[in-house]
């Protein structure tokens, strides 16, 4: 008998996880339309890259301040009923942007209070999420379906700010509100129609608290589970919150207005499609400490690629780079964090490794955006290269070379656990 094709793609023939991935394709566009739309309006209502940083501020910080009660819901309570409420909550913020902005009542602040409130329910609802993916297969298909989740976020990224691009020009921002509010009713519609594989649950923790803090000593003491929310934070610190300056390199760098912009954010968007092709197709064959550690260059080099130019054309390709070393640096970190974490701790060390990924991009927004004001946009982007390029050289010392990613994972068979490596034996043994 032919052996089956090991690529990640062979985890959309389960029906549960095929409906979950287009419904997620279709929302996450969504979503990122908002993500577009909303720095803009900002910027057309301020004209200030330090109201830019208070947004993403704004719209990420939440999702860390309630980190700890969203892991700890993820691992108490079915997480197919958590995700009914958080995505009936971010459906109705969005709403709520487009009724503001149509009406003409749209403020600075008032944006701002509805991305805060945004913010809540998406750092509610990740933690969920990403746990109750691996629910939608089989164990022995959890590092498939974890890297194929990583895909269509990042196809998202690429689908969602070109679509923003086209409507901002021809509809408006409230029409990217508004399709993105429609967008999550496909995700509720998936859900009902699901049945997500059972797991025991922790219905009776104690404290929140408490609950979290036995998760953060449990990530603490293995390194495969630390190095993931380490890197996955100084990456969003030093690379992915440049995006959020997005909007002023359109207008003051590279002049080419609304439309223009959509299309720059939509190119990182591009260059993760890429990347996940690769990850689909080839991730089994090389070691996860390889790939993030390649990625770190390459993304440090489409930083400085994006950041020293006045050419748009380049400045995509710059942001083309970077997102395709962006997916594979995450997926690396996300399919060693899913592979290594039991059960009864998945929901917080996810959370855990969300809120070093939520930390990093508003924190680094709202310091590069008021440092931009000091010594403009390209001088700050080029400096935040230099510190994820020492970063990087740090870590490769520090963990000989990220080789706590490659450690052996647990697999759940009819004997029990087994212990084997994400890599194919020849590659592992060659190392």
């Amino acid at each position: 008998m032919k052996a089956p094709p090991r690529h990640s793609f062979r985890v959309l023939r389960d029906r549960d996880f095929a409906i979950f991935f287009v419904a997620a394709l279709v929302s996450n566009s969504g979503s990122w339309m908002q993500a577009i739309a909303a720095p803009y309006v900002l910027y057309q209502l301020t004209h200030s890259t330090t109201w830019l940083g208070v947004g993403a501020f704004m719209a990420f910080f939440p999702a860390l301040c309630v980190g700890p009660l969203a892991g700890s819901l993820a691992d108490r309570f079915p997480r197919k009923r958590l995700l009914f409420f958080t995505q009936s909550g971010m459906m109705l913020t969005a709403f709520g942007l487009w009724a503001v902005w149509e009406s003409g009542a749209a403020t600075p602040e008032l944006i701002v209070a509805l991305l805060f409130l945004s913010g809540i329910a998406s750092g509610l609802n990740i933690a969920a999420w990403q746990s109750f993916v691996p629910q939608l297969v089989v164990p022995a298909d959890l590092l498939a379906a974890v890297r194929l989740n990583s895909m269509q976020f990042v196809a998202a990224r690429a689908f969602g700010p070109a679509l923003a691009g086209v409507v901002l020009q021809v509809y408006g921002a409230g029409t990217a509100f508004f399709l993105n509010g429609v967008s999550f009713v496909l995700v509720l519609g998936a859900l009902g129609l699901i049945h997500p594989r059972p797991v025991v649950l922790d219905g009776e923790a104690g404290r929140v608290l408490q609950h979290f803090r036995d998760a953060v000593a449990y990530v603490r003491a293995r390194a495969a589970l630390f190095l993931p929310v380490l890197t996955i934070a100084v990456l969003s610190l030093l690379g992915s919150s440049v995006q959020q300056l997005a909007p002023a390199f359109a207008d003051d760098v590279f002049g080419v207005g609304k439309s223009g912009y959509g299309f720059l954010v939509s190119a990182f968007g591009m260059g993760a499609v890429v990347g996940s092709f690769v990850v689909g197709f080839w991730a089994d064959r090389y070691l996860r400490s390889r790939v993030t550690v390649v990625g770190l260059f390459i993304f440090t080099v489409g930083e400085v690629l994006f950041a020293s130019t006045h050419a748009y054309a380049v400045g995509l390709a710059g942001m083309v780079v970077m997102g395709s070393a962006y997916v594979l640096i995450a997926t690396a970190l996300n399919t060693s964090l899913q592979a290594r974490v039991d059960e009864a701790h998945r929901g917080r060390a996810i959370s855990i490794y969300l809120m070093g990924l939520l930390a990093g991009v508003p924190l680094g927004a709202l310091v590069q955006g008021k440092l931009a004001e000091l010594i403009g946009l390209q001088a700050t982007v080029l400096a935040a290269a230099a510190g994820l390029l020492a970063c990087a050289i740090a870590g490769i010392v520090r963990f000989e070379g990220f080789a706590p990613l490659d450690e052996a994972i647990e697999v759940e068979t009819g004997r029990g656990p087994d212990l084997v490596l994400d890599t194919p034996p020849s590659i592992a043994a060659a190392d």
